[in-house]
């Protein structure tokens, strides 16, 4: 049964009036009859008996889980689901009666205790801390009882309803604290595209390995990312692990994870419940949310399409022949991409540069930076953030983990800037901070120089063998790898490998200390003179390393193994 809140007229929370849970209650659904209760245990089982929403506290930015909750979620698994998520910023205040006596104890909920500690040493060192059900239950006491030895942390606008004096405000730790509050239903609530699902894994036996093997299944195989991962205890010395997963229970990603645990971890006696999936809501909401693509209609600007909107973005793609125009392109998104061709880079960056706005960031994914990055830095505004970037694959590519990408900073780069790079890093891409100078001769030698060779050695096969498909008969595991590169290389856009040997300032030198050494090289090997051919490897040999020789057979090895087992 799919969820639907605007259905359910009713929101049980933790009480009494006053509580921050009410607050988020309001925050999610202002016209909704709000019902107090005296416990989490209370909301869960009244959400069983009636079938109205419910809302209580979950996790705190600084003090983590509320194990209450966990333990309720565990308990009602099955009955009563996780269909939504509200965070509220909490601002700790602390209050007494008028007229107060000295302050002899401290009480308010256990989790608001914890996050006051720092000004409750410094101010009141060697009061009482007594924990309450609520923040709101708490200050009701004192006001109530006429405690005049105590005082109560809690919600300013609480203290006040409650006639107390307030002795100090926004007494937290940390200033930015915040606290996200569960939403709770008997139903699933619907895909949104950025979902969460919450599952609790039981293993009722001790294994050594069990935790790798059930995060291998997770993180490894199936590529999901672990948003949230408490332990908790179970009352027998054993503990249960509550996770958060990226994605939503009818992705079928999530499914096979969850049936490929349950198989292979089902000898261990292991319990995997779901305890809801929902949108999902982060601490600290990220400023990209709409990405725009300029030249986004090609095969990479179809990878990068496909690629972020699984990561949760809104996508906008603007080529020569949409009806989106670069203009309206640039003015709807956080995140601009040029993604054009190498000959019209500089052009496109500059015709878009007068549309951008403060708060946006633009960047080129050009394989060749020192023009690109200049010509972005010196055409937006101060106020827009630029960064420089080359995914160094192809479009072919099915999953980033492992996979380069070069990332220029700038003067102008800034958080928009680093919250852009962290998707890549979040995807297992290895990120590489250089500058426009070392990135382009790096690309001299990985692009321009390892296009020019296998080419060449692609013509010379031309020129000796009338099929080539001889070749594979007498191949070896080194020389087999070089005609795979050449099938590689030769199934790329001719036109677009011909501009980036045009465009690198760098590539003439490296290729001309190449062809320097090949020709004298190759002049002693043509006079059956070997000598200079291993002294050139033995020197090489030296340079490299045997540890880099080492990693590099290593690697080799494995590449054989899949060919192998693939033929």
């Amino acid at each position: 049964m799919k969820f639907n809140p605007k259905r359910l007229q009713s929101i049980y929370y933790l009480g009494p009036e006053g509580t921050y849970t009410e607050q988020a209650a309001i925050r999610y659904n202002p016209s909704s009859k709000r019902i107090p209760l005296p416990s989490i245990d209370d909301v869960f089982n009244s959400i069983v008996r009636k079938t109205d929403l419910g809302i209580v506290p979950i996790e705190n930015i600084i003090e983590g889980p509320v194990t209450e909750t966990l333990s309720a979620l565990l308990e009602y698994e099955g009955k009563v689901n996780i269909v939504d998520m509200n965070i509220l910023p909490i601002q700790h205040a602390i209050g007494v009666l008028p007229g107060h006596e000295k302050i002899k104890s401290i009480i308010s909920k256990d989790q608001a205790l914890k996050q006051c500690s720092n000004y409750i040493k410094e101010k009141h060192q060697g009061a009482e801390l007594t924990a309450k059900p609520s923040t709101a239950a708490a200050i009701k006491e004192i006001a109530e009882q006429k405690i005049r030895d105590t005082a109560a942390i809690g919600d300013e606008r609480t203290l006040r309803k409650y006639n107390l004096e307030i002795l100090d405000k926004n007494i937290g730790n940390v200033k930015n604290n915040k606290t996200k509050f569960a939403i709770l239903g008997r139903y699933i609530a619907e895909k949104t595209g950025r979902d969460a699902t919450s599952i609790v894994v039981y293993p009722h036996k001790d294994r050594i390995g069990l935790l790798d093997d059930m995060t291998k299944i997770i993180s490894k195989q199936y590529r999901i990312n672990m948003t949230s991962f408490q332990s908790r205890p179970d009352t027998r010395g054993g503990y249960r692990f509550f996770i958060e997963l990226e994605g939503h229970i009818e992705d079928s990603k999530i499914k096979n994870c969850l049936k490929e645990m349950k198989k292979k971890l089902g000898g261990d006696y292991i319990d995997i419940k779901i305890l809801g999936s929902y949108p999902r809501k982060l601490f600290i909401e990220p400023q990209i949310k709409d990405i725009g693509i300029i030249g986004g209609t090609g095969k990479m600007g179809g990878w990068f399409k496909e690629f972020f909107e699984k990561s949760g973005y809104d996508m906008l793609i603007s080529g020569r022949k949409t009806p989106l125009t670069y203009e309206n392109c640039v003015k709807k998104s956080d995140v601009v991409i040029v993604n054009v061709p190498i000959t019209n880079t500089v052009e496109v960056i500059k015709k878009i540069s007068p549309y951008f706005k403060k708060g946006q960031l633009i960047v080129d994914n050009c394989s060749i930076k020192t023009q690109a990055v200049k010509t972005m830095f010196e055409n937006v505004k101060k106020d827009i953030e630029v960064l420089g970037m080359h995914t160094i694959f192809g479009p072919k590519i099915t999953d980033l983990y492992n996979q380069n990408v070069a990332f220029v900073h700038t003067e102008k780069s800034g958080e928009i800037a680093r919250q852009f790079e962290d998707i890549f890093h979040k995807h297992g891409a290895r990120i590489h901070e250089t500058t426009c100078g070392e990135h382009d001769k790096q690309m001299a030698f990985h692009q321009n120089l390892e296009h020019f060779t296998k080419i060449a050695l692609a013509e010379l096969i031309r020129q000796e063998f009338e099929d080539p498909n001889t070749l594979e008969n007498f191949t070896s595991p080194n020389s087999e790898t070089s005609l795979i590169t050449i099938g590689r290389i030769l199934s790329s856009s001719p036109s677009l490998l011909a501009e980036i040997q045009a465009h690198n300032t760098n590539a003439s030198e490296i290729i001309s200390r190449y062809v320097e050494i090949v020709k004298k090289m190759g002049k002693q090997l043509i006079k059956r003179n070997p000598e200079c051919f291993q002294k050139s490897m033995e020197e090489s040999i030296k340079y490299f390393g045997k540890s880099w020789i080492k990693q590099k057979v290593a690697k080799s090895k494995k590449i054989q193994e899949a060919l192998s087992e693939n033929s």
